[in-house]
């Protein structure tokens, strides 16, 4: 059943970072990317950028301009094929009020925006060549003892959580990049290794505060009250489309002990190991919490004797239990590595930690409902072998994330998180550095392209937002299903002049 809501009219550093900055600032013109259109239209100067810097300097905000101290650093997107955007100015908000200023401004000015939490936007979405606004200051962190809820600011990002939850035995589901901001993760659904296991990011959400489209701070967004269709919306509907969102309120799980796995094969085996491994995954869907991924041993042509199979992850019991599971694939074929170990659940976040991707790279991503089979994955060593090659070892060509087991326990409409019938993620990248020319780079998003779409007749018509491409065809029914009326719904009831608009924002009515 279709939501629907009754119409109302109303007039988004790691270790990393500072090798990737010379790098990519040297390279990035080496066939990074296409320069996108909103480089290319943005307006005249602003006049009142003065103003403004007053107005946020009152409020204990600041606005960096460029060649201020600063500014390139906070201009800094995770992608680095997004790094020649730069905006005119970045708003870093400290407070409700400094960004409805800064929202009241962009109106008044007809200055095109982008809001950030962490950067992480793959396609580039959180940079502009407008006004920044950034909340990352926005990053408190309170427990309500009578609630036994958690206020949790926008831009607080993964390790934060982690450090405020660390000590409590309580968590909310997250990701595994320490830099990703919790805005972007809960308005995009919010994958996690605890998601089979506790539900999404955005499951967990019981309020939200949000700056919409005419300045207006609206406190207390539930899924009750005259705000209803935003606080749906906020539950997998994307960031950037609605509103900046300012903080979250969450209801917390217990944690306590659980066992993590790095387990490698050699390169053997791997249709089979893939099999085993979906299969565990299916069967057990709440108990445990896999990626499990193709990889070659080093940069260079890719052959399948090369490839190995490696699952990662996390399972809610013990570790003997775990090889009780795992007996088929350990038997398949000898493991080069082997780890499993029981620790604390915040022990096994920090085990778990990424920060990957990073630097130069596209992504695309699908959805598996039930099992990729035997003959995707065969089509997937296929396309693996077919990559053009470059500088860099492509860790992450095929990756499967376990996405079903407790995310399956909400309906597709519920939230606006439409995926809610599969059990996988499937993703493929392409990466590359500065030594890579223009040529490898123009190669290797080509054979991207032709592998996702010869892959697709494996998988459902359905991509992760938070996995967003700019070249995916078909985007808004991809990234939100049957979801799309709803959503479109909400758009012209909260910005009815499309004040949040970017190349993949929710549109004010769904294509014909």
């Amino acid at each position: 059943m279709i939501k629907t809501f009754a119409a109302r009219s109303s007039t988004a550093l790691s270790r990393r970072r500072l090798f990737q900055s010379g790098a990519v600032l040297a390279g990035a013109a080496l066939g990074s990317r296409v320069p996108g259109a909103a480089a290319r239209d943005c307006p005249p100067p602003p006049r009142g950028l003065d103003a403004l810097a007053r107005d946020l300097r009152k409020l204990g905000s600041r606005l960096i301009l460029p060649g201020e101290p600063g500014f390139l650093v906070a201009a800094w997107p995770n992608n680095g094929r997004w790094a020649d955007v730069l905006p005119r100015a970045i708003a870093m908000c400290t407070s409700d009020e400094a960004v409805c200023r800064c929202i009241d401004w962009t109106r008044q000015e007809h200055q095109p925006f982008a809001v950030r939490c962490g950067g992480h936007n793959y396609a580039g979405f959180s940079t502009t060549c407008g006004l920044l606004i950034d909340v990352k200051p926005m990053s408190g962190i309170t427990f309500d003892p009578k609630t036994g809820l958690v206020t949790i600011g926008a831009g607080a990002n993964n390790q934060d959580m982690a450090d405020a939850f660390r000590a409590t035995g309580l968590a909310v589901p997250s990701g595994r990049c320490p830099t990703v901001g919790i805005s972007g993760l809960v308005l995009g659904g919010g994958w996690g290794f605890s998601a089979t296991r506790n539900g999404l990011t955005c499951d967990a959400l019981r309020a939200t505060d949000a700056v919409t489209a005419d300045g207006t701070l609206h406190r207390g967004i539930t899924g009750s009250g005259a705000d209803e269709p935003l606080f749906w919306a906020a539950r997998g509907g994307g960031g950037g489309n609605f509103a900046v969102h300012t903080s979250f309120t969450f209801e917390p799980h217990e944690v306590g002990n659980v066992t993590v796995f790095n387990i490698i094969w050699p390169a053997e085996h791997q249709v089979e190991l893939m099999l085993d491994l979906q299969e565990i995954q299916l069967k057990n869907p709440a108990l445990i919490s896999t990626r499990s991924k193709l990889a070659p041993l080093a940069a260079g042509k890719v052959t399948r004797g090369e490839l190995r199979v490696q699952t990662l992850g996390q399972f809610f019991g013990p570790p003997d239990q775990l090889k009780g599971l795992l007996e088929r694939p350990l038997r398949r074929a000898t493991p080069v590595v082997a780890e499993i170990n029981a620790m604390n659940y915040w022990s096994a976040r920090d085990y778990l930690v990424t920060d990957d991707p990073e630097g130069l790279y596209d992504i695309r991503s699908s959805y598996v409902a039930g099992q990729l089979g035997g003959d995707a994955i065969n089509r997937m060593i296929d396309w693996m072998e077919k990559w053009p090659g470059g500088s860099l070892r492509q860790d992450n060509m095929g990756i499967l994330f376990a996405a079903g087991g407790q995310v399956k326990k909400v309906g597709p409409t519920d939230t606006a998180y439409f995926h809610r019938e599969c059990d996988f993620i499937l993703e493929m990248e392409a990466s590359w550095s500065p030594l890579d020319t223009p040529d490898t780079v123009t190669r290797q998003l080509a054979w991207l392209t032709e592998y996702f779409q010869d892959m697709r007749r494996f998988v459902t018509p359905q991509s992760y937002v938070n996995f967003p491409s700019r070249d995916l065809p078909n985007w808004l029914n991809a990234y939100y299903g049957g979801n799309v009326g709803t959503l479109c719904e909400v758009k012209r009831r909260y910005d009815p002049d499309n004040v949040f608009n970017f190349p993949q924002s929710i549109p004010l009515t769904p294509p014909t």
